[in-house]
């Protein structure tokens, strides 16, 4: 005797269907069957789950007065194949969230199977909001849906606020205690019509970040996203107030990018945009932690602000600086370090130091010459040339040469007394050779040399695509191998994928699970998994992770959206995926989804 069931965990209110199979049926001269399935349902720990029942003596009374308790017990006769089958449903009035045991008995054979009741709807206060994404382009649609706790409101109040403080206010009707929203952003980019007041510009834009705030009885609730230009490798950041600088690392005499954003704060009920300034301090990082500059700026429509600082020799020196913004009462910070070739304070003759950016440059590339003096000094000027070398001529390399063999030229240098010189190197096969660059700065003459070699044959790379939709499949193997087509070899570049689930309520059960053939667990549920969550954070879109000795950026949208993606691909932009097996497991029982994949290669000829 066997008891089945259609699925093994479900939502209170559902309806559970029971089947099974009696191996040896007994049957009655009428050819039916001469016993029925007694179906019981008890809790976890053994105890019978009852209810409340109305004797016949008594019908038509109320049961509070004259109610009895009874087993949740049920009958179900088999046919004279041995199926039986039974339907139940799971009523908030008798059931509650926890595990259960049904029992089913047919003459002297038992058998019992557990299953599991869960209420995602028992959110208390509290209200689950989500988006499809979290960046979006021009033209595209924005999907929200949303699970309320219980409520007697009918519509829940809707309302959009854009970068540029505009309001949209609408609303849609509650069903079951969910509801769903969509909004389609404009297909084109406004006309930046620019209003000028005394102390800054305001541009009407559609890019930036939008808030959508949802209201229902005494529950607000926002939501944000974001329009880009590139949603595919933009982020949006719901911190109220992130800053950094561009690098982390700068010379002495450089300029400091301090960059960051905000989510401006909001003014009263309608919504209105305030813009208030971010304030940026620059301090030393050593106490007393003197202040060095200050600045106000405003952020623009998507909450991004910048500015920029001079990094004086005189002042910074080598160490590291720390800076503070502050937005309304928030405040972040970062660091940053400065590297000085400067000497202070001691007793060492002057000299003269300068590179070149690279080493090695094709014709037609463009050498800059840095130099500066290793201590702070005035001068009035440099003396810069660049020659071609020959194989007869005598090479200065960093020693002091006397005197300029080629054309001349004259610069001045900054504050800091340091200069930048950039050479042309002519676009033709007679520019390949050996250079020297010679540096007369008064005290001292100084020679540093470069090579000019061919440029490689560049491969020109096409793109081939496979792709496969629709797949409701819970298995689905998916091969990147080198391959030949029409006699050009293509190699595996990028595989990704999307896993659409049909029915919302269906999310939570529906999960992607991606693995190598050897078994490596690269993206899915469990906790041996390498990715397990989005890669969406501050600043990044990949997680970089080693699979079977190869660097691969793994982006992924996390379990909880509707439509889960994810790619896959070398960190490193000459590599290619190594030929294998990727299996995709769709975890999943009876639920409806269907998985779409494309394999990207790229084709050398």
């Amino acid at each position: 005797m066997t008891i089945n069931f259609d699925k093994e965990i479900y939502e209170l209110g559902d309806k559970m269907n029971i089947n099974g199979f009696i191996k040896d049926i007994f049957g009655n001269s009428s050819y039916a069957t001469g016993a029925s399935v007694k179906i019981s349902i008890s809790n976890e720990d053994g105890t019978p789950l009852e209810i409340i029942g109305l004797p016949k003596e008594v019908k038509g009374s109320s049961r509070t007065e004259n109610g009895v308790v009874v087993a949740f017990d049920f009958t179900a006769v088999p046919k004279t194949s041995g199926n039986y089958s039974l339907q139940i449903e799971l009523s908030k009035l008798i059931f509650a969230e926890g595990n259960y045991v049904v029992k089913a008995q047919y003459l002297d054979n038992i058998t019992t199977k557990t299953f599991a009741i869960v209420d995602s709807l028992g959110l208390q206060d509290k209200v689950v909001i989500s988006l499809d994404k979290d960046v979006y382009g021009l033209g595209e649609t924005i999907y929200l849906t949303a699970t309320l706790p219980p409520t007697g409101s009918r519509n829940v109040d809707i309302s959009l606020t854009k970068p540029n403080g505009a309001v949209i206010n609408s609303g849609v009707p509650i069903d079951n205690q969910r509801f769903s929203w969509f909004w389609i952003i404009p297909s084109s980019e406004l006309t930046q019509n620019t209003k000028t007041d005394d102390t800054r510009n305001v541009i009407n834009s559609n890019f930036g970040i939008y808030k959508i705030r949802t209201t229902i009885d005494s529950i607000t609730t926002n939501t944000f996203f974001k329009v880009s230009t590139d949603p595919e490798n933009d982020s949006l950041s719901t911190t109220p107030l992130f800053v950094s600088t561009d690098k982390s690392l700068y010379k002495a005499g450089e300029k400091l990018k301090v960059i960051g954003n905000v989510i401006k704060r909001d003014q009263g009920d309608q919504g209105l945009i305030v813009t208030d300034r971010v304030n940026i301090r620059v301090l030393d990082g050593i106490h007393p932690y003197a202040l060095i500059h200050e600045s106000s700026v405003y952020p623009n429509n998507g909450g991004e602000f910048s500015s920029i600082f001079e990094l004086p020799v005189t002042i910074f020196t080598q160490g590291s600086y720390t800076v503070k913004a502050t937005y309304n009462s928030i405040r972040a910070e970062a660091t940053f370090s400065v590297a000085s070739d400067f000497v202070f304070g001691v007793d060492e003759p002057v000299s003269l130091l300068i590179s070149t950016d690279k080493s090695e440059y094709h014709p037609g590339d463009v050498v800059t010459v840095n130099g500066k003096p290793n201590k702070l000094i005035y001068l009035e000027e440099y003396d810069v040339s660049v020659i071609q070398k020959t194989d007869t001529e005598i090479t200065c390399g960093s020693f002091i040469c006397g005197k300029h063999v080629g054309p001349v030229t004259t610069i001045r240098p900054n504050p800091a007394g340091s200069f930048t010189h950039q050479f042309v190197i002519p676009n033709s096969v007679s520019a390949v050779g050996k250079y020297e660059v010679t540096v007369d700065a008064d005290f001292e003459t100084k020679s540093i040399k470069f090579d000019v070699v061919e440029k490689p044959q560049t491969p020109k790379l096409n793109t081939v695509i496979e792709k496969e939709n629709r797949i409701s499949e819970k298995i689905i193997p998916i091969f990147t191998e080198e391959k030949t087509v029409d006699n050009v070899t293509i190699a595996p570049r990028v595989v990704s994928g999307s896993l659409l689930t049909a029915s919302r309520a269906d999310e939570p059960n529906v999960h992607l699970k991606i693995s190598t053939e050897t078994g490596t667990c690269v993206i899915g549920p469990d906790d041996n998994c390498l990715v397990k969550e989005s890669t969406r954070k501050q600043g990044q879109i990949y997680d970089v992770v080693e699979v079977d000795g190869i660097n691969l950026n793994v982006r992924y949208s996390g379990s909880d959206v509707r439509l889960e993606k994810f790619s896959i691909l070398p960190e490193s932009s000459s590599e290619f995926l190594p030929d294998a097996n990727w299996n995709v497991e769709i975890i999943k029982d009876d639920q409806v989804s269907r998985f779409y994949y494309k394999v990207t290669y790229k084709t050398l000829e």
